[in-house]
Formats: structure tokens, sequence, C-alpha cells
């Protein structure tokens, strides 16, 4: 920073929000709330809802119960189900915005390809794809953790001669009734799909890399009515399960026990669902639970029982233009191939999804890369000022929302603080993200994600340095106060 050099006030808008999903929407209704100047959202999409706009595949809906996967403010939405499909999510999330106001501060269309912060004029500048420019002082990250979809790197792929596509960019103009399918991947998506699409396919080939963890869902249609008093309660039971699941995870050695008797229970039901010897040891998991995040579905394990469903568990080799080759030497014969294979988490490229130029032109993604990722309090970065993220490493959970509403609080309260100070810089001190992240990095080493059994779990929770960098390593409950009260002294606010 310059300290001869004046900030400039020549600001298109005082903050730039990039993401029109929850996180967006959350950040936006925050600053509304606590008065923080102009903000705008810029969405590449043509719609708000982020990961529940781009997915629309067969069978997609929540995993989380629908009375937790919302705004704590927002709490009376009428959910069809207990476990609400993908498009109520997104009319939630459309509701949301409209209600608030935040829908007249969306630019739709507007993809961000790299934003760069001034250290004179104390802004960012944020360059978009049509060659536009906006300059903002602050900058929030919105873009989700579940954006970018991750393309597996098969020799052969390009040359499929059928149809193809990603889970995230489902296709619904090609036709699936009576062809061959082939679906890579038996992650949370192809969990959904595979029930959802096996009744009118005329045969589905489901290769296999890893099986998954699956429990039996307690979903049910839900009655409209009811008081809001009821529902506060019904979230506030539903929010200490899954606090409680949060607890067993990043308190591995305190919980082992009762970790293995809910594996104990998901490996029975797994057993008992597949008709098949031979079936049923290929869909039991090879290592603990909790590796990976858990699904739950009714249907995905009798599906295997169909005849015109067929589990592939030997390697792919290769993609030819008539289907999958597997190491064995067996062509699989296909007509449409589904990549069930998730979506970039800690990785670069993703979370931000653009390139970010901080102090001395270092770049966000490369410097996480080289350096094991890292936030303090999973929002914000030294060397990046005025910059804040929604998602950032050590802060995802099992419930978005449980992330999203504190981190949303927290960021709000330093924004205050620097407007309320004349403040044009804020950066987390050196000294206090490394305090912090010492604490995270050893967490980690007592958290279920690097124990020894997890070793063949290929999990997303695991990033390429070998860190647990997804998860937050704490109970929701203890982020939850800790944002509300502790002080702000570990951020330096430069006039």
């Amino acid at each position: 920073m310059s300290a001869a050099s004046a900030p400039d006030t020549s600001l298109d808008v005082e903050t730039v929000i990039v993401g029109a999903g929850f996180s967006g929407i959350g950040a936006a209704i925050e600053i509304q709330r606590r008065d923080l100047g102009s903000y705008v959202i810029l969405e590449k999409a043509d719609d708000v809802g982020g990961t529940w706009q781009a997915n629309t595949y067969p069978g997609i809906a929540v995993d989380v119960p629908s009375i937790a996967y919302s705004f704590s403010f927002e709490n009376d939405y009428p959910w069809s189900r207990e476990y609400a499909p993908g498009r109520e999510i997104q009319a939630y999330a459309r509701m949301v915005a409209e209600k608030y106001g935040v829908t007249s501060h969306i630019r739709f269309g507007a993809a961000v390809e790299r934003a760069v912060f001034d250290e004179t004029a104390h802004r960012w500048t944020i360059h978009l794809g049509d060659g536009s420019v906006l300059r903002s002082r602050y900058l929030i990250t919105c873009t989700g953790l579940l954006s970018v979809p991750k393309w597996p790197e098969i020799e052969g792929r390009d040359t499929f001669a059928g149809d193809s596509m990603h889970t995230a960019e489902w296709d619904h103009s090609i036709p699936l009734e009576g062809r061959r399918v082939g679906i890579i991947g038996t992650g949370a998506s192809a969990v959904q799909i595979i029930p959802s699409i096996a009744p009118e396919v005329g045969h589905l080939s489901v290769f296999q890399r890893t099986p998954v963890w699956v429990g039996p869902r307690r979903d049910r249609a839900l009655r409209p009515g009811g008081s809001s008093a009821l529902r506060r309660l019904r979230r506030w039971i539903t929010e200490g399960i899954l606090q409680l699941a949060s607890w067993m995870t990043v308190s591995y050695s305190r919980s082992k026990k009762l970790l293995a008797r809910v594996e104990a229970a998901q490996e029975a039901y797994i057993r008992r669902s597949i008709e098949d010897p031979e079936l049923r040891e290929k869909l039991v998991p090879d290592y603990g639970f909790g590796c990976k995040r858990p699904t739950f579905s009714n249907d995905y394990l009798r599906a295997f029982n169909r005849d015109n469903v067929s589990l592939v568990t030997d390697a792919i080799e290769r993609i030819t233009p008539q289907g999958i080759v597997t190491a064995d030497g067996v062509l699989h014969e296909l007509d449409v191939l589904v990549y069930a294979t998730g979506f970039k988490t800690m990785e670069r490229g993703n979370a931000p999804s653009f390139a970010v130029h901080g102090l001395a032109g270092r770049e966000l993604g490369k410097w996480w890369y080289e350096n094991r990722y890292q936030a303090y309090a999973g929002v914000s970065v030294p060397g990046f000022p005025n910059l804040f993220l929604s998602a950032g490493p050590y802060s995802g959970g099992l419930n978005w929302f449980d992330m999203l509403e504190p981190h949303m609080h927290y960021i709000g309260r330093i924004m205050r603080r620097a407007r309320r100070s004349g403040t044009t810089w804020v950066e987390v001190r050196n000294e206090a993200h490394d305090r912090y992240m010492a604490d995270m990095w050893k967490r980690a080493e007592n958290a279920v994600f690097k124990n020894a059994t997890c070793a063949t779990s290929n999990s997303y929770y695991i990033d390429h340095k070998g860190d647990a960098s997804l998860g937050y390593l704490r109970t929701p409950w203890f982020r939850w106060f800790r944002v509300r009260l502790s002080r702000l002294t570990d951020f330096r606010f430069a006039p």
C-alpha cells in the first residue's frame, strides 16, 4: 500500500457480489440489513439459485431436511416434502430474492473472468467476459463449492459417438427411454439419478470406482399449514441432530464407537437391500463411515436388483465411439454416457471460480495450490484486502446454511466497522491468520477424514496436499457464537 496516495473514491458500486445462489442472496440481505451501501450481484446464469439453477437432473433433491435447508429468518416456506425436490429449492431462492428486494440488484449473464486489487486506490477492479469493468471497494465471492463440474481424465473421452452429458449440465432433450445408458460415478448425484432413470432405460450400466455409504431416507409428504413456532422447534431439533453428526466427524477420537454403530447399521441396510450376494459385497464400502459425505436413499440400492441394471467395478481403461472398455477387456456398448463425477471442490479453479489477484499480483487460486488451502475463519486471506469468501477453506459442513448465515453475519460486522470508521482497507492480520490455521491443521489430524480407513475413499474432503481442507473442524454451534461474540482485533482497518 502506498501511504502517499489517497484512496480513489470513484467507485461504480461499494460492493460486488459474485454469484446469485443462496450465498449471494444471503450476502445481499446482510448488506441491506446493515445499510452498508450500494451493491450489485454478478450472475453468469439467467436465474437465481446457483447449484439449484444449474442442476436439474432426474431425481434431484436436497439431502438435508428442508426445514433446516433454509434461511433461519425465512422459515415458513410450504415445502411439499421432508426432502424437497430441486425445483422447490430454486423456487424458494427466487421467493427470498424477490421478497427482500435482491432481484433488482442482480446482473444476469455477467460472467466474471478476473478481479484485481488496486493497492493505491484501495479498490477491486472486476473484469467481465463481455469486456466490461466494475470498480468496487469490496468483493464477496459467492460462487459456491459445487459450481464447477469435474470431468474425468479418461482416454478417448471426446471420441464417444453417442450422447453424453455431465449431471451438472443435464440435457433434457436427450432421450433415455429404451436406450443403453452408462453412468460413471456413484456419488450423491448418481444415488439420486440411478433409481430415477432405471425404469425407463433399456439397460443401465453403473461404473463404480468406490462404493458409497447409503442409509435409508425418512422422506414423507408434508401437510401445509402449522404454526411458525412449531416449525422453529422442528428446525431447532433437526439442526441439533446435524450438529451431533458434525461433532462425530470432527471429533473422531471421541466418537469412534458411535460412528462404528452408525456404520454397522448402514452396512446392514445395504446388505438386506441387495439380493445377489456377490453384488452385495461390491456395494459395501471398504473405508470407514464419514470419510465421504454420506448419502441417503430408499431406492438407490434396490435399483441394482433390476434385470436392466448392471454394476461394473472393473476400472475404466478408455472410452471408444461405441462405449466404455474396462480393464478386463470388455466393451460396454452404450447409446448415452452420463458423467456423475462431481465437482471441483478444494481444487484450483474453484471457490472462487475466477482469477483473483491481490497484493503484489498474488493470485489466490495459485497461492492456495502452492501453499495449502487456508483462510481465517473461512472468510478472509492475508494479502487480499477487502475480499471476503462466503465459503473459504475449512468452513464446509453438512448443512450449507449452518455455514452461510454465520459467515455473512461476520462479514457484515467487519464491513460495518470499516464503514463507521471511514476505513478503505480491511485485511486480516498475518499473525491472527497463522494462529487460526495452526489450530485448524492440528484439529484436522483428529478428524475422521485423516483416519487410515479413509485411504481408499477418494474423498473430496481431502485436497491435493493431503489436507482435510473442506470441512469446518469445530461444531457449527461454536462458529455461530464465535462470529457474534469475538472482537475484530484480528483485522487491520486502514484509512
